[in-house]
C-alpha cells in the first residue's frame, strides 16, 4: 500500500526578516504609547494674585497638595499671595484646559484666613490621573507677627521673618525655617521620619541623617513656638542669635 507523500518546504529567510521587522515596528509603537505623558509634555504656567486684610496675631491656615511654598513676614496688615499654576501638556491649547482643574480658594479675613488648593475628585481606577500634570507654587507675604499652620503633600517650603507660632507638616519635601530671634524661641521641634535635620543655631543637638531624626530647643523665657514634621525630606533651621 502506498502512502501519501508529505512535502516539507524550507523556510524562506525573507519571510523571517519581514516578521522581525513587523515585530520591531509593533514594539516601537507600544513603547511610545507606554511613555508617560508627563515625560513627553512641556511645562506651562499661569499666575494669579490674591490679597485680603489680616491682623497681627491672626492665623493663616494653608492646605496645599503639590507645589513649593515661599512665605515671608512683612509689616503690612494684609496677606498677599501669588499662585503659580504649573501644568504639563503637549501644547498651550491643552494647557489652557488643565488650569481650571485645580482651584485656589482664599477664605476669611482679619483673624482667621484659609488658603486651599482643590484638585479634581479621585477615581478608584485612576486616582492620580490629572494630579501628575498639575502643581501650584505659592509666594506669600503675611504679617510678621501672625501665626502659620501649614500642610503640604509634596513640595519644598521656605518660611522666613515670622515671629508667631509656626506649625508645619510636610509629607514629601524639604523645609527651610529662618528664626528671626533665637532667644525669643520658647519651643522649637523638628522631626524627619526619613531624611535629615540640620541647624546652625547654637545649643541645638548635632545634625543627623537617616530614620527618625529630630532636634529640639526649649526656653521658658521665650514666646515663639515652631514645630516642623516631615515624613520624607529634610529640615534646615537657621537664624539671628544677637
Amino acid at each position: 500500500m502506498s502512502h501519501p507523500a508529505f512535502l516539507i518546504q524550507s523556510p524562506n529567510p525573507l519571510d523571517g526578516l519581514l516578521r522581525k521587522r513587523a515585530l520591531l515596528s509593533i514594539s516601537a509603537c507600544l513603547a511610545l504609547l507606554l511613555i508617560p505623558a508627563a515625560l513627553t509634555a512641556d511645562e506651562y504656567s499661569k499666575k494669579q494674585h490674591y490679597s485680603v486684610r489680616m491682623f497681627s496675631y491672626g492665623t493663616l491656615t494653608i492646605d496645599a497638595r503639590i507645589g513649593d511654598l515661599e512665605i515671608d513676614g512683612w509689616d503690612n496688615p494684609r496677606v498677599s499671595i501669588e499662585a503659580e499654576k504649573v501644568v504639563r501638556a503637549g501644547s498651550a491649547r491643552d494647557a489652557a484646559k488643565l488650569y481650571g482643574k485645580v482651584e485656589v480658594r482664599l477664605r476669611g479675613r482679619d483673624r482667621n484666613i484659609s488658603l486651599t488648593t482643590v484638585y479634581p475628585p479621585r477615581r478608584l481606577w485612576r486616582p492620580f490621573r490629572d494630579e501628575s500634570k498639575l502643581s501650584v507654587n505659592f509666594t506669600i507675604k503675611m504679617p510678621y507677627d501672625a501665626n502659620l499652620a501649614l500642610k503640604c503633600v509634596d513640595g519644598d517650603v521656605t518660611v522666613s521673618g515670622i515671629t508667631g507660632t509656626e506649625i508645619l507638616k510636610i509629607n514629601y519635601g524639604d523645609v527651610e525655617v529662618d528664626v528671626p530671634n533665637v532667644y525669643k524661641l520658647r519651643l522649637f521641634q523638628a522631626h524627619s521620619w526619613l531624611g535629615y535635620v540640620q541647624s546652625d543655631l547654637h545649643g541645638m543637638p548635632e545634625d543627623g541623617t537617616g530614620f527618625g531624626k529630630s532636634v529640639s530647643l526649649s526656653n521658658s523665657h521665650g514666646s515663639q513656638v515652631i514645630i516642623v514634621n516631615v515624613r520624607m525630606g529634610g529640615v534646615f533651621v537657621y537664624g539671628e542669635q544677637d
